[in-house]
């Protein structure tokens, strides 16, 4: 039987390639090869050497395989992998460079400069801007901020709404509504807006909106308020009429600005009203209201108003115009049919059960004719002083609470009993004013009962005045004074 040996493994060192085996090369040699101790589990020994040992080095060089993953040489795999990343780079390097060069006019247009050169151009007024600037949130849009017009106004910011889809098709920037934040506008930058609005027609046809967000007119009374303001192109692509509407008022107020053909000429404005307070005269909310007319830099001209209330409709015409240093107010107020009843109703805020429930003094029905005047260093004291004075006729007229013709023959001590003094003629004069209305003159008739007076009503609705009843008869005249007192929803008569 063969003589069992085992063989020693000499020492090996890696070739250059640091993925191929360690175990590569081998010696053999029955007296100086030795088996590796650990080996000698995996196989059987028999008298055979060389198989063994060719054994041991596939299993050397497969456990050698599994932990050192690197190779020595590249792979197919890996250069086309490599390819194909250069590639996509050249692909992203070129489509960036293609997309700056077609970017270049649209960058050129949104720069600050090109705002004031295409603004300019367009209104034919010098306009500079501080800055601009691309947002994205909410909505894509452009913002301008600091224009200012030679011509004297200035927008705080102002921004220009667009869509990618547009930008992306073309090397424009099309763009959609402007927006203008909220601004507050003296008389004169007001004036000089106005001015700009036909030619901002000019203006790429894009942009088929401007919408002043919120609007103040601090130094005009004839606007109190916030407003917004919209301009819309018509069907021949202008800008032909500025819209506002009232923000703050409990009714609605729309005004229709129609911007002057030429500069230095008039603009035209309609207004629309419900619920409309005044700026000015009575503060009484009009049910309804409505104006025309033109205005300029020194002169309001309101070619027709009519103002609806529950005690009768007021109508007329206005002027309201510098002259020299001062501005003077004249124009015309008249009505056929004030409910003289109503009208005291509402003065006193009576309403519901208490108006129905309550026995007002005076009935019947006016007419008036009155003639506006008033004057002051401004528009705000023009409008203040105003007065409006002129004949007013009452058609059965009626006072209740005293029976005149009872007070003249019973005298004095009767002004107090109660009655109803009916008239088939009562007229006279009256004065309205900032501090309440007032009638310097009136004469009534009734039979043949006379009677003559005046009265006068302050802001507070105190009445004070008096009455002399006279009476005619084949023995003479009978006359008696009665002075007024009270409130005008609750007078008394002594």
């Amino acid at each position: 039987m063969a003589k069992e040996t085992i063989s020693r493994v000499r020492d090996t060192r890696p070739t250059k390639g640091s993925g191929e085996s360690q175990h590569s090369h081998w010696e053999y040699g029955s007296t100086r090869g030795r088996w590796d101790e650990e080996s000698g589990s995996d196989f059987v020994v028999t008298s055979v050497n060389v198989p063994d040992r060719l054994d041991t080095q596939e299993v050397r060089a497969r456990a050698a395989e599994e932990t050192q993953a690197s190779v020595s040489r590249f792979h197919r795999e890996d250069i086309m992998r490599a390819a194909k990343w250069l590639g996509g780079l050249l692909v992203l390097a070129a489509v960036g460079v293609w997309g700056w060069r077609q970017t270049g006019p649209i960058r050129a247009a949104i720069s600050p400069a090109g705002i004031e050169a295409s603004i300019g151009r367009a209104i034919e007024v010098p306009v500079s801007v501080a800055s601009t600037e691309l947002r994205f949130s909410p909505t894509p849009r452009l913002v301008i901020t600091g224009v200012a017009a030679q011509s004297g106004w200035r927008l705080p910011e102002v921004s220009l709404h667009f869509n990618w889809r547009d930008v992306l098709q073309g090397s424009t920037l099309a763009l959609g509504e402007a927006r203008v934040a909220p601004v507050a506008l003296g008389g004169e930058q007001a004036m000089a807006l106005l001015q700009s609005v036909r030619a901002a027609a000019r203006l790429p046809e894009a942009v088929t909106t401007i919408r002043f967000e919120s609007l103040t007119f601090p130094d005009l009374p004839l606007l109190p308020g916030r407003y917004e303001a919209v301009l819309r192109r018509d069907a021949r692509k202008d800008f032909a009429a500025l819209s506002l509407k009232r923000l703050d008022s409990e009714g609605s107020v729309d005004i229709e600005l129609v911007p002057p053909p030429a500069a230095g000429g008039a603009a035209g404005f309609a207004l629309f009203a419900r619920k409309w307070v005044a700026g000015f005269g009575p503060a009484l909310a009009w049910s309804e209201a409505t104006a025309q007319g033109e205005f300029r830099a020194d002169r309001i001209q309101v070619d027709s108003f009519s103002l609806g209330a529950p005690f009768g409709n007021l109508n007329g015409s206005a002027l309201l115009a510098r002259d020299g240093r001062s501005w003077r107010l004249t124009g015309s107020v008249r009505s056929p049919n004030l409910s003289l009843e109503e009208l005291s109703r509402f003065a006193g805020g009576l309403s519901g059960a208490e108006a129905g429930s309550a026995s007002l003094p005076l009935q019947g029905t006016a007419k008036v004719e009155l003639a506006l005047a008033g004057s002051g260093a401004s528009v705000q004291q023009a409008l203040a002083r105003a007065r409006a004075s002129g004949p007013v006729s009452v058609s059965g007229a009626a006072l209740h609470g005293l029976n005149l013709g009872l007070a003249v023959s019973q005298g004095e001590a009767a002004a107090g009993a109660g009655g109803v003094t009916r008239f088939s003629d009562f007229d006279g004069m009256i004065v309205v004013s900032p501090d309440g209305p007032a009638v310097p003159s009136l004469s009534g008739r009734a039979g043949s009962l006379r009677v003559q007076g005046s009265l006068e009503v302050d802001r507070s609705l105190k009445l004070a005045g008096t009455l002399q009843p006279e009476v005619s008869s084949p023995r003479g005249r009978t006359s008696v004074q009665i002075r007024l007192g009270g409130r005008l929803t609750a007078p008394t008569f002594r």
